[in-house]
């Protein structure tokens, strides 16, 4: 029988839960969260077997996900060094910024512990707990930044998410953050931008925000995600995201002197 142990029962790691209770392995699942009613709620759901705390069950784990904040994995990753674990455990986490968490799991990796780094393409504007759905990650992409696992240990976590479909992509950590900088990061700096400029700028008009329709729903709906999960990310990926603001500040003030200028070919071409 294999043990996972999932620290961090949000949106990612209960979907994760959700998912890997659906497997054909069919893993007993340790959850630890520091939230009562979520680790309640998914205990009671049968989705989790038992609830428990990382370091004092790390040792009785094959599988350890940290599905926390990138901040917390990488205090995690430093607390998982101090405790006694499986001789064929694998360590890896969820987190949406790779060379941060990398760089501090080479302590781990000093200890002959098996990490592999992973983020799954997936997500929503609901968070916690009761938000995840074992649908969340179908047919997505799923990243995996190599480092000291085997291969057998690969296939296991693997073989534990198969009902998902999902598309395993191997990537170096350094090109995974500059590509989800600008395929997920500053888009969500774009979409809460969006929202609080226009919350600003119609505070005082007495139908605002409220006649808003399916554009700036479908393009501000990922402003609405955890704010503490986006700071954390905006923390440890912030030269990545500052360089494509850059770029894109840039663009933005092409498009802006063409509107102003009243050059149809060059608004028609932005379009």
């Amino acid at each position: 029988m294999t043990t996972v142990l999932i620290s961090g029962l949000g949106l990612i790691g209960s979907s994760i839960a959700r998912i890997m209770k659906k497997s054909d392995v069919q893993p007993t699942i340790l959850g630890d969260d520091p939230n009562d009613d979520t680790g309640q709620f998914l205990l009671g759901q049968g989705i989790i077997d038992e609830r428990v705390t990382l370091l004092k069950a790390a040792s009785r784990a094959d599988i350890i996900v940290l599905a926390g904040p990138v901040s917390v994995i990488i205090k995690q990753l430093a607390q998982l060094t101090t405790v006694e674990l499986k001789q064929n455990v694998l360590v890896t986490d969820v987190g949406s910024t790779k060379m941060q968490v990398m760089a501090t799991a080479k302590r781990l990796q000093k200890r002959q512990i098996a990490f592999m780094g992973g983020h799954p393409m997936a997500g929503s504007h609901k968070t916690g707990g009761r938000a995840g759905r074992e649908d969340l990650f179908d047919h997505a992409t799923y990243f995996i930044v190599d480092g000291s696992q085997t291969p057998a240990q690969t296939a296991q976590f693997k073989a534990c998410l198969k009902p998902a479909q999902l598309r395993w992509v191997n990537v170096s950590a350094e090109a995974h953050d500059g590509l989800v900088s600008e395929i997920s990061h500053v888009p969500h700096v774009l979409a809460a931008n969006l929202v609080n400029t226009a919350d600003h700028q119609l505070k005082h008009d007495a139908v605002g925000l409220s006649a808003a329709a399916g554009g700036f729903k479908s393009a501000t709906r990922i402003a609405g995600a955890d704010p503490t999960m986006w700071t954390a990310i905006m923390l440890s990926n912030s030269e990545a995201i500052s360089d494509q603001l850059t770029t894109y500040m840039a663009q933005l003030k092409e498009i802006q002197s063409a509107i102003e200028a009243h050059d149809a070919d060059k608004i028609y071409q932005f379009f």
